[in-house]
């Protein structure tokens, strides 16, 4: 579809659709079709609608959404919740298996129904060569649309993170919107960064492009305002959040981590049993850094070749083919070319969640590559198993996760008073970064990805049972299920409050 073809569209879903509304959409909600698990027998008294066109990729953003489903059925026992999902080559019963074996989640799963979206391309920024956010935006306002011609819910819960679709919710059906946020479509670090490149070298394409992303956050401002409760999972995504949607109160809610699983299998001798081996556990996708942690690890064995150093797995969901042919160029990468001995790193695909316990609860070192991860769940599920966190210094795990921590008062401590005494982790930076600058002090304070590992191999078993024990004092206080819980409860009574206002209006 041509560029004025999708300007015309985007002309007509923002200007048109405000004033013809479509009430004959409440019908369907009364003509739910009869799905293949067998359906629900009756209507119910509230549908609430998540909104996660990935539902069955497996990652952290899938345990969010499943761990509110969980929550949002015990918190009202009539309700029913209908799943927006673009994965039409899997089964109703295909999804629940994984959501079991990936999560060890349990519910009352009659009570859960998907509505099978068709064009879920529409969101993917492969589909768009050019224009990709733009693109990408109204791709995911037709999805909206797709979404709400099959199935009209009462409330429109978006986990994944498609905020251009709240004005269409609004408009169509006049449906509450509440809006769990991972990471800003964009922000004013990214629109900073081509200004300076600007600055570096001025071009008409550099101008266009600042101008492009400019409007952009304009349009991003703009749908907040049809937000009713909006939630974020870290400080760094709710400082990025509050900037641009100024009008809306925003909470940090961290993602459920499972940490009273994690700290329960791990008990306070596991270092005379752990072995010498670090974990990376993050989805096979280029940001996730793999290749950055395969080349440290390589530097780091070329450093250590008389000495014992530790073995590295590198474990993570597949979502696609592409994700598959990933994991395949990782290992010719490390194999053939670095030459990596295949007794020290091992590759691990779509573990269960009993496999991923096992691995935490017998590895010494977790790894996290990310730069500016959001939140970052494996880094917590490290840290409460007992491992020794070795993260990049940015984001969610620098501001939430691996925070100076004071055992004896069970409290957070500010940065200043960072020491080896109260440190849960190591951190790193690398010249790889896009905000590296060589001047930059923050730079100088962290080594490189190789730099901690060999800091790591080298701490004493009483170092590593030290920085073990505050890591996960600090992750079962802050990150546990039951704390995710009640936020989330906390969050459907104000939805509740803005719902019932609403509803008068």
């Amino acid at each position: 579809m041509s560029t004025m073809l999708w300007v015309v569209v985007a002309a007509v879903l923002l200007f048109v659709l405000p004033v013809v509304r479509v009430p004959m959409l409440d019908l369907t909600r009364r003509n739910i079709i009869r799905w293949q698990r067998g359906g629900i027998q009756k209507y119910t008294t509230r549908y609430y609608g998540f909104f996660h066109p990935y539902c069955n990729a497996g990652g952290g953003g899938e345990k969010v959404l499943w761990k509110a489903v969980q929550e949002t059925l015990l918190y009202d026992p009539n309700c029913s919740i209908v799943i927006y999902t673009g994965d039409v080559d899997s089964s109703p019963k295909e999804i629940i298996a994984n959501v079991i074996k990936r999560f060890d989640y349990e519910m009352d799963f009659n009570r859960v129904q998907f509505v099978f979206l068709k064009y879920r391309k529409w969101v993917d920024g492969s589909t768009w060569k050019h224009l990709t956010l733009v693109g990408q935006a109204i791709g995911s306002m037709l999805l909206t649309i797709e979404a709400l011609l099959r199935f009209v819910p009462d409330i429109w819960l978006d986990t994944m993170g498609y905020p251009f679709g709240y004005p269409v919710v609004r408009w169509l059906a006049g449906l509450p919107v509440m809006t769990y946020t991972h990471y800003p479509v964009i922000s004013s670090d990214m629109i900073h960064k081509i200004e300076i490149e600007n600055q570096k070298q001025p071009s008409k394409k550099g101008t266009l492009k600042l101008i492009y992303w400019k409007l952009f956050m304009k349009w991003y401002q703009y749908v907040g305002k049809f937000v009713d409760v909006a939630i974020t999972n870290s400080t760094w995504t709710g400082n990025h959040i509050r900037s641009i949607w100024k009008r809306v109160k925003i909470k940090v809610m961290y993602p459920p981590c499972s940490t009273e699983k994690l700290v329960k299998n791990s008990s306070p001798t596991a270092y005379e049993t752990r072995q010498n081996q670090a974990v990376l556990i993050a989805q096979f996708r280029p940001e996730k850094r793999h290749k950055l942690v395969i080349q440290a690890y390589s530097d780091f064995i070329s450093r250590t070749a008389s000495k014992d150093h530790f073995k590295l797995v590198l474990i993570g969901s597949t979502r696609s083919e592409e994700d598959r042919a990933y994991v395949e160029t990782l290992k010719s990468w490390a194999f053939d070319t670095l030459k990596i001995p295949k007794e020290s790193l091992t590759f691990k695909t779509d573990c269960s969640y009993d496999d991923i316990k096992k691995f935490l609860a017998e590895s010494t070192f977790g790894i996290n590559a990310m730069w500016n991860e959001h939140f970052g769940i494996a880094v917590v599920e490290y840290a409460a198993a007992g491992l020794i966190s070795l993260v990049h210094a940015s984001a969610g795990p620098l501001l939430d996760i691996i925070v100076p921590w004071d055992s004896a008062k069970k409290q957070q401590l500010p940065y200043s008073d960072s020491t080896k005494d109260t440190r849960t982790g190591l951190f790193f930076k690398d010249k790889s970064d896009p905000d590296y600058k060589p001047t930059d002090a923050q730079f100088n304070n962290y080594g490189s990805l190789a730099d901690i590992f060999e800091e790591a191999n080298s701490l004493s078993i009483a170092e590593r049972q030290q920085i073990s024990e505050r890591a996960k004092e600090c992750a079962s206080n802050k990150f546990s299920d039951n704390t995710f819980n009640h936020a989330w409860d906390h969050a459907l009574d104000e939805l509740e409050h803005k719902t019932s206002r609403l509803g008068s209006n």
